[in-house]
C-alpha cells in the first residue's frame, strides 16, 4: 500500500495555529506513508493541476485541510482524474475542527498528530466499492382522492408520469367539493367542481380506482409493489330524480343518495348526517370506474404520495358542547347549509323546525387546543367560522345576530386579518372566553361561557356551531404501518423534519401532502401537494448511482435469529428459509442497526465497522503520552456540522477531545466504547442527532439505550470512566461545550 500524505496550509493562515513542519516530519514516519507534501490552497483551481500530479503513484490519500463542505469535492475531482477512487480518501478538518478551535499551537498539533494517524488507520482499511445504477419505476400512486391527492395527480401528470389515485369512496373530490366558499376572498368552489373537475377526470395519464383500498405492500429495487382491493358499494334511496349532489355513508357501510330538494325538513336532516370525512360530492361527477372489477390487484408505482385528508373531531356524548341537542351543528354541515348546490339549496335554517335563525353562536376550538381531547390547534377553524359568519351577514341573513366565542383568533395567513376586520365592520360580535356547557330553552339554547376575567356568562342562540377540529382520516395508522411511516403523537403522517424536511418522510420514495400531515387550510394543501409532486417526481426521474455499502455476513457467525431483520427501518434484510441475512442494496441505507444490533458480531458494515473504529481509536491513544484524553464518537451528519459551527464561531474547547465520525449512533457497538476505554480513554462522549431527528432514523435512540446499559455495567464494576451522550444540531455548539466542559472536570477529579 503506498499512502500518501497532503497538508493544506490554507493559504498559510493555519501556520500560526499548527506546525506544520512538526506535523510533516512525524507524518513521514508513520508505517504505509510514502511522502508527504504540503500544499497552500487545494481546493482551488489553480492547484488541481499539482494536486494531480502529487497523487501519482499513490493507492491511498489523506489530506489535512479545512472543512469537507470546501475542500471534499476539489479533491475528489482530483483523484478522479489521477484514476483513484474517493473511498480511498479520509479527510482531516485542521481548520475548523483544529486550527480554529484551540489557541495553543503545541496543543493543537498534538491534535492533528492523533487525527492524521487515525485517518491513516481508516484509509488503510478502505477499498473501492461497488456502485449500482438504476431508475425507479415510472409510475405514481396517490392515495387520497382530494384537493391535495388530486393537485399532485395532476402534477405528477403533467410532469409525463402515470398515476395512480386510490380513494377508498365511490368518487372524488374530498371535503373541498362539498365546501362552497373559500378564504380569505370567498371564492366559490364551484370553479373545482365544475371544469377542473371534468378536466381531472378525463386528464391522460390519471387512473382513478374509487372504492378501493390498499391491502399490501411490498418494497422493490425499483419502488413499491401495492396490492389494493376494490370493494363493493351499494347506494340506497336512488331515485330517478337526476343529478345527486352527495353520498353519505351509513353505518353499515351503504351510501345514502342526496339531492337538492330546497328547504325541507329531510333536507336538513341530511345536513345533520353530513360530517367530513364520511360524505362524498358527485356533483358535477358521476360514479367513478363502476366497471373496475372488484377483488385484489396489483400495480409497481416508484414513489408513492400519502394524501388521505382528515375528518371532523366528533363532539357527540360530550356535554359541554351539547352536541346532539337540537339545533347545534358543526361548521362543516354549516358549510352544507350555505352551499348552493347543498342539500337545502344554500338556504341556512334551524334542522328543528326549518326556520330562518335570528341568533347564532359559533364556538371555537372544540376538540383543539385541548388536552382533554386533542392539544393541537386545528388551524382552519377560527377562519372558517369568520368566512361562514361574513358569508351569512352579506348574503343570506345580513340582520342575522352572530356571535363567535373564542379563546384566540389565529388569522395568520395573507388575507386572513382583512377578513377578520371585515367580519367585524358587518358586525360580527367576537366574545372572548371558553363555553362551560349548553342547555335547551325554550325554542333556543343557553350558552353558558367562563369569559378572559373567569366571570360566568351567558349567551342565548337559535343555533349553535361547533368549529370541530381536524383528526386523522380513519385507516392512517393502518396506512403507516403499511408504508413503513411514523406517526406523529397526534396520529399524523410524520415528516422526517418539520423546519426542512417536511413532505418527505422516513420511508424513501414516500411523501406526505395536505390534512394527512398535519391540520392545514385549502391554499397550503394546495401548495404542499405540489412540493409533493415535484419531489415524487424528481425521486422517479433520476438515474441513481448508489455504493454497494451495506453490511457483510460473517456465516461461522451467524445463528439466522433474524434480529437484523427486525430491527431495519428500511426493510432492506429478508432471510429466506435455512438462509442467512440477505440484503438489498438499493433499500439499505447503511445505518448499521443491524450491525450493532446482532448478538454474535455476524454482521460489518465496510466503512464503519466494528475493527475500523476501533483501529482508529487505538491509532489516537497511541499518541496519549501524559495529557488526558476523551474520544468522541461522533454523528458524521449532525455531529460533523456541529464541530464545523463551532470553529466558524472560534469557540474553544479543549484539545483533549478527539473526534472519531461514524455513519450513526445505530451503527455504534457497546464494545467500541468498552474497547476504547480498555484502551486507555480518559472519557467518552457520543455526539448524535437530536431526539427524532436522526437521518437514519433510530441512531438517538440506539445509543441511549446502550448508554443505559453501559451506565448500569460501570455501576457494577466500579468503572469510574465518565461516558456522556449528547443530542445536538449542527448549532448547538454552546451545549456541548458546556458538556465537554463539564466531562473535562470529572475526568482531572479522578
Amino acid at each position: 500500500m503506498s499512502t500518501k500524505i497532503i497538508l493544506c496550509t490554507c493559504g498559510d493562515t493555519l501556520n500560526e495555529k499548527i506546525d506544520f513542519k512538526a506535523l510533516a516530519d512525524y507524518a513521514k514516519n508513520l508505517e504505509g506513508v510514502n511522502e508527504v507534501i504540503i500544499r497552500k490552497a487545494i481546493c482551488t483551481k489553480n492547484e488541481s493541476k499539482s494536486l494531480i500530479k502529487d497523487l501519482e503513484n499513490a493507492n491511498k490519500l489523506v489530506t489535512l485541510a479545512c472543512t469537507r463542505i470546501v475542500c471534499e469535492k476539489p479533491i475528489e475531482t482530483a483523484m478522479k482524474e489521477a484514476g483513484l477512487s474517493a473511498e480511498n480518501h479520509v479527510l482531516v478538518n485542521g481548520k475548523e475542527q483544529i486550527a480554529l478551535v484551540h489557541s495553543n499551537k503545541s496543543e493543537a498539533t498534538q491534535k492533528a498528530k492523533k487525527l492524521i494517524k487515525a485517518a491513516l488507520a481508516k484509509v488503510k482499511n478502505s477499498k473501492d466499492m461497488e456502485k449500482i445504477s438504476y431508475q425507479r419505476a415510472q409510475e405514481a400512486l396517490v392515495v387520497g382522492g382530494g384537493i391535495s391527492g388530486l393537485t399532485a395527480a395532476s402534477e405528477l401528470a403533467d410532469q409525463g408520469f402515470k398515476v395512480h389515485v386510490i380513494e377508498r369512496s365511490p368518487a372524488i373530490g374530498g371535503a373541498m367539493s362539498l365546501i362552497s366558499k373559500t378564504y380569505p376572498e370567498e371564492d366559490c368552489t364551484l370553479c373545482l367542481r365544475g371544469p377542473r373537475m371534468i378536466e381531472m377526470l378525463t386528464k391522460p395519464g390519471i387512473i382513478y380506482h374509487t372504492s378501493c383500498t390498499v391491502k399490501n405492500v411490498e418494497r422493490t429495487p425499483k419502488g413499491f409493489e401495492i396490492t389494493y382491493v376494490k370493494e363493493p358499494f351499494t347506494v340506497t334511496s336512488r331515485e330517478d330524480r337526476g343529478q345527486p349532489i352527495e353520498l353519505i355513508k351509513g353505518p353499515s357501510g351503504e351510501y345514502e343518495t342526496v339531492y337538492s330538494d330546497g328547504l325541507t325538513l329531510a333536507a336538513l336532516k341530511n345536513v345533520e348526517k353530513s360530517k367530513c370525512g364520511k360524505c362524498t360530492s358527485v356533483y358535477p361527477a358521476a360514479l367513478l370506474n363502476p366497471e373496475e372489477e372488484l377483488g385484489e390487484k396489483t400495480i409497481e408505482v416508484g414513489s408513492v404520495i400519502l394524501a388521505t385528508g382528515f375528518e371532523d373531531f366528533d363532539p357527540k356524548g360530550i356535554p359541554k358542547w351539547g352536541y346532539g341537542l337540537r339545533n347545534i351543528i358543526t361548521q362543516y354541515q354549516m358549510a352544507r347549509l350555505l352551499d348552493p348546490f347543498g342539500p337545502t339549496g344554500g338556504i341556512v335554517a334551524r334542522p328543528s323546525d326549518a326556520k330562518i335563525p335570528r341568533k347564532i353562536v359559533m364556538v371555537q376550538c372544540v376538540g383543539s387546543r385541548d388536552p382533554e381531547y386533542q392539544s393541537y390547534c386545528s388551524k382552519y377553524c377560527c377562519m372558517a367560522a369568520i368566512k361562514h359568519a361574513t358569508v351569512i351577514k352579506k348574503l343570506k341573513s345580513p340582520q342575522a345576530d352572530i356571535s363567535i366565542l373564542y379563546r384566540d383568533i389565529r388569522a395568520s395567513g395573507y388575507g386572513f386579518e382583512s377578513l377578520y376586520n371585515e367580519a367585524k365592520d358587518l358586525g360580527v360580535h367576537f366574545v372572548h372566553g371558553d363555553i362551560d356547557n349548553v342547555t335547551p330553552q325554550g325554542q333556543g339554547l343557553c350558552i353558558n361561557y367562563t369569559d378572559g376575567l373567569s366571570r360566568t356568562q351567558l349567551l342565548e342562540s337559535d343555533l349553535l356551531v361547533l368549529s370541530t377540529g381536524m383528526k386523522p382520516s380513519e385507516g392512517s395508522k393502518e396506512l403507516a404501518e403499511l408504508f413503513n411511516v411514523e406517526l406523529t403523537e397526534s396520529g399524523f403522517y410524520k415528516e422526517i423534519d418539520e423546519k426542512v424536511a417536511n413532505i418527505a418522510t422516513r420511508s424513501p420514495g414516500v411523501y406526505i401532502a395536505g390534512a394527512a400531515a398535519s391540520p392545514k387550510n385549502i391554499p397550503d394543501s394546495i401548495a404542499q401537494a405540489g412540493a409533493a409532486a415535484f419531489m415524487s417526481g424528481n425521486y422517479m426521474r433520476t438515474y441513481l448511482t448508489k455504493k454497494v455499502n451495506h453490511p457483510q455476513v460473517n456465516e461461522d457467525n451467524c445463528g439466522k435469529c433474524g434480529i437484523c431483520r427486525s430491527v431495519c427501518p428500511y426493510d432492506a434484510i429478508t432471510i429466506p428459509e435455512d438462509e442467512y441475512p440477505q440484503f438489498n442494496p438499493l433499500l439499505c441505507q447503511s445505518c448499521g442497526l443491524c450491525v450493532s444490533s446482532c448478538p454474535t458480531r455476524a454482521l460489518n458494515t465496510p466503512s464503519f465497522g466494528y475493527d475500523l473504529i476501533d483501529s482508529q481509536v487505538e491509532a489516537v491513544l497511541s499518541e496519549k503520552a501524559d495529557k488526558p484524553v476523551v474520544i468522541g464518537f461522533i454523528c458524521d451528519d449532525c455531529g460533523y456540522n456541529l464541530l464545523d459551527t463551532a470553529g466558524f464561531i472560534k469557540s474553544e474547547y479543549s484539545s483533549s477531545f478527539i473526534p472519531i465520525y461514524v455513519n450513526c449512533m445505530s451503527n455504534l457497538s457497546l464494545r467500541n466504547v468498552l474497547n476504547s476505554i480498555k484502551k486507555g480513554a480518559d472519557g467518552v462522549m457520543l455526539v448524535g442527532c437530536v431526539n427524532d431527528r436522526c437521518h437514519f432514523l433510530k441512531g438517538t435512540q440506539r445509543s441511549r439505550g446502550q448508554m443505559d446499559i453501559i451506565e448500569h455495567f460501570f455501576k457494577t464494576s466500579g468503572i469510574e470512566t465518565p461516558i456522556t451522550i449528547l443530542e445536538s444540531s449542527g448549532t448547538m455548539v454552546s451545549q456541548f461545550t458546556k458538556a465537554l466542559d463539564e466531562m473535562m472536570k470529572k475526568v482531572e477529579a479522578i
